[in-house]
Order: structure tokens, then sequence, then C-alpha cells
């Protein structure tokens, strides 16, 4: 390695005579070099607050989350926001309620973020806080995240700074080399993060999404423009957007050059994305266009997706920590439909691993191995016939994630490529899935700059 490129591959001779006489040499004691590992799918400035909100998500119901909120919001000045993250009706048996909340924190507005990070129960003095005639359900607020999150307001400055430079301590110990912040911003939006890289103290690549009407912007060294990002909800009233207004959308975008990447849960907005897309004229079908999660998928769309040269972002830990709740709410035909791998794979549609952190933990091995076993939390398996070989799970988060983000040089071991790399052991491609779990990430280097050592 000379700078931050890949200098030579090979044995010792070959890379001394790369390298010179003055390199430093790293004695990695036989573990295995493997490319650094890429994230491109997950909410970066979520992961960072995640420390400035209370965390809900191991709680057990709602008498308990109530007792956490009431003594968090004793800690609070009155008036000052009580933020909470976790909600899961699943677990809890239900959400509380608007009134539920104003009694635990009588002196502070609540917002408590479901898991899904798509919906906000509210108190009612932070329902009084909303723009006035916005709909909500007993507090809970859906499809609305833009319009609660600018009530609720940032986060002070220095607990962003703080929370960006620990996640990225975080994910340099997972081996995380490149990200892509999967929350639609302007550009103007990522200033903490160019203060943070400026100041050392946020050490990966990003690529950062916008939204899908946002000007483009030029990239700079470990900061780079993402895909357009296009959010659709599926409400009891139909699309949100309509299939139309989402085809003129995914236009838009596309003629301006721009990758486009939908956020694509349910049939009908995967029926609907694959449309629009097949509207396109050819030349623009050229942008490695994303369908982001594909949670649900019916056998005669995977030879679709194929066909349309889309590339799919999937979830294959979502496998592990949600499968258990995917089997009791779905049939035995339509459970082999989710978060698909093998079938997609076989079919020639390139498939990218992500987490979607911090919906759940951002351990990129746990996915992996999940997309290698299909089991879940409570070991039961979730569509056997979806799993992939180690090397297969391994490329969806190396050579497959940074095609997905037409990082193509990122991800590979080659010489030239930016000197992004892990030691890890054991070998995980070479390792069984249960050995594989226990992957130790040794050292991390980012622009052949050391960024985590164990």
């Amino acid at each position: 390695m000379v700078g931050a490129r890949i200098a030579a591959i090979g044995d010792r001779r070959t890379a001394a005579g790369a390298a010179g006489p003055r390199a430093e040499r790293i004695d990695c004691g036989g573990a295995t070099i493997l490319p650094g590992l890429i994230d491109p799918h997950l909410h970066l400035f979520a992961l960072a607050a995640r420390h400035a909100h209370l965390d809900c998500a191991d709680v057990a119901d709602v008498d308990a989350l109530l007792s956490e909120i009431a003594a968090h919001a004793a800690t609070l000045p009155p008036g000052a926001w009580l933020r909470a993250e976790g909600g899961d009706e699943t677990r809890l048996g239900r959400l509380p309620t608007a009134e539920e909340l104003k009694r635990a924190a009588p002196a502070n507005p609540v917002r408590l973020r479901h898991r899904s990070r798509h919906a906000s129960v509210l108190s009612a003095s932070g329902l009084a806080r909303l723009p006035a005639g916005l709909e909500h359900v007993d507090g809970l607020v859906s499809g609305r995240e833009d319009v609660v999150g600018a009530a609720v307001g940032p986060l002070d400055a220095g607990e962003i700074a703080a929370g960006l430079a620990r996640t990225s301590h975080e994910l340099a110990a997972f081996g995380v080399t490149t990200v892509a912040d999967a929350t639609p911003r302007r550009r103007a939006a990522l200033a903490p993060v160019r203060r943070a890289m400026d100041a050392g103290t946020f050490a990966q690549r990003l690529f950062a999404m916008r939204p899908w009407n946002a000007p483009p912007w030029r990239g700079r060294e470990r900061l780079q423009p993402g895909p357009v990002k296009i959010m659709v909800e599926e409400t009891p009233a139909g699309l949100d957007p309509s299939p139309a207004v989402l085809a003129r959308r995914i236009r838009a975008a596309a003629a301006r050059g721009a990758q486009v990447a939908v956020h694509c849960v349910g049939v009908a907005t995967l029926v609907a994305a694959l449309d629009a897309f097949a509207s396109l004229p050819a030349r623009h079908r050229r942008r490695r266009h994303r369908l982001e999660h594909l949670a649900e998928c019916p056998p005669p769309l995977v030879a679709r997706i194929a066909a349309l040269g889309l590339t799919v972002v999937t979830n294959p830990a979502f496998v592990y920590w949600r499968g258990d709740v995917y089997r009791r709410e779905t049939d035995g035909a339509a459970r082999a439909w989710l978060y698909r791998a093998r079938s997609l794979v076989a079919a020639g549609v390139p498939v990218a691993a992500a987490s979607d952190a911090p919906v759940v933990a951002a351990d990129p091995w746990l996915g992996l191995i999940a997309a290698r076993t299909r089991r879940t939390r409570d070991g039961a398996t979730l569509a056997p016939g979806e799993r992939v070989d180690a090397a297969t799970a391994l490329a969806f988060a190396t050579t497959n994630a940074a095609a997905s983000l037409h990082a193509d040089r990122l991800g590979r071991l080659v010489p030239g490529a930016p000197a992004d790399l892990i030691v890890v052991t054991p070998d995980p491609v070479d390792a069984s899935a249960t050995a594989a779990r226990r992957t130790a990430v040794r050292l991390t280097m980012i622009d052949g700059r050391i960024a985590w050592r164990a």
C-alpha cells in the first residue's frame, strides 16, 4: 500500500518491492484480510442521536414503558421534548396513547418513535405543537415523520458531533468502511458530517441520499452524493405518492442523470415501482436504479426485476431480528416471498445487504450470517430456499454494495483501489456459519489510515 491506495497484492517480496523500504509493516498473525464492509442503507444521524434518546427497544409492556418515560422526564427541564425510540406494538402488546404519554410526562411533550421509523406516537402536549389538522389515531402519526421531526427540532450541535464520532468508532469496530445515509437530505444538512470529517472524528466514506427534487451537488473525497431516494407509504387510501406521481418523480430524477432508490416494502409499491421503471427510456435505465428493502416479492416479479436491470438492497438481518414476527403474521406460501436473496441472485439481480440501522443493529456480520442461515432470533428458519453461500453473502456487503453506489473501486482488494480493508478471524468464507458469527475484527483501515484496532 502506498498512501491511500493499494500498491500490490502478493507474497512478502512483491509487497515489499511495491511499498518501498520506509513502509510500515503490520503483522496480521495469519488473520484474513478482506475489503472493508459497506452498508448501503442506514440512517446516520439517527444512529448518532441514539444516546440522546430514551431507548425503549427492550421494554416489555406499556406499563413498563410509561414508567421509563416518567423516570426520564424527571431528568429534563419543563417544556423540553422527551425523545424516545423503539416503540413496537408487537412486543408491547399495543402502543401507548397520547393521554397515557401526557400523564407519564405532564411537563414535557413526548415523541415515541416507532421501531420502523415511519411513524411516531406523541403525547397530547406533543400533538399540540404539530400543525393544525395533522391526522393521528390516539396520538399515532403515520407517514409524516418530516413534519413531526420539524416540530421536535434538531439536537444540539455538540450532541450530534459526539454522536457522529461515537457512531464512526462503532462502525469501524464492525469493519464498516463505507456507508450510505438513506434519509434523503439536501447538501446543507450534511454540514455536521463535513465538520466531523474535517476534525478527523468521522472516518467512513459517506454516500448521502437526497430528495427526488433536490439539486445535484459535487462530492469531495469521502463525502459523495448517493442515489435520489423516493419514499412510498402504503396507506388505507392507497399509495402515497400515487403510482402516477411516483412514476413522474422517477422520470424526473432519471432524466437528470440520477440513480433512483425507491423505498419498496409491500407488493403494491413494488408493482408501481416496476411499472414506473419500465416506462423509462432505455438510456435512463442504466443507472443501477435500486429497490430498497424489497420485503415482499411474489415469484412472477423476480424475473421482471431482473429484466429491468434493477439492484435490490435488502435487509437479511431482518430475518434474524423480525423473522419470528413475520412467521406469525404470514402464511406458509407467502413466507417464501420475504426478503429474498438466493432467488434474486439466481435470476441475475444484483443484491446488496444493508442494516437499515438503527431500525436494527448496525452489526453487518449478523446480517451476513442471516443471509446464509435464514435463522430467526428464536431459532426458527424463515424461507430456507433463500439461503446463499458464504462467498455470496460476503459479496452482498463488499462488491455488490459498492456497485449499488456506483463505487466499483470500493469493496475489493486490487492494486490501485482505495486502501479500505479489514483484518478478521476467522475467515468468514471458509468458516461455518456458527464460527463466522464470532468473526472478530482486529483492524480496520480507511484510506490507508487505521480507523480501529483491537
